[in-house]
């Protein structure tokens, strides 16, 4: 059996969730917490599966500027990297 692609289902997700640009800590936890139950959730839609996806996009994006050391970087966020 083949799922479809439920744009309503979906933009439905969208408004639940609100998934945009992460760009504190707090954010990112919340990001995460999504992630963590998404991750669990037995037989995902695939709308759950592509929010799941853009929300790892977006927390990876958020990691790699936050916590990658480099010249920008402030002493805390590297001894948290």
């Amino acid at each position: 059996m083949t799922l479809t692609f439920n744009s309503d289902k979906y933009k439905n997700l969208l408004v639940q969730y609100q998934p945009k640009l992460i760009r504190n800590e707090e954010e990112n936890k919340k990001a995460l917490a999504i992630v963590e139950e998404l991750m669990h959730r037995s037989n995902r839609s695939p709308e759950e599966d592509e929010l799941y996806e853009l929300l790892i996009i977006l927390i990876e994006k958020f990691e790699q500027e936050y916590y990658l050391p480099g010249k920008a970087s402030q002493p805390d966020s590297i001894l948290r990297f």
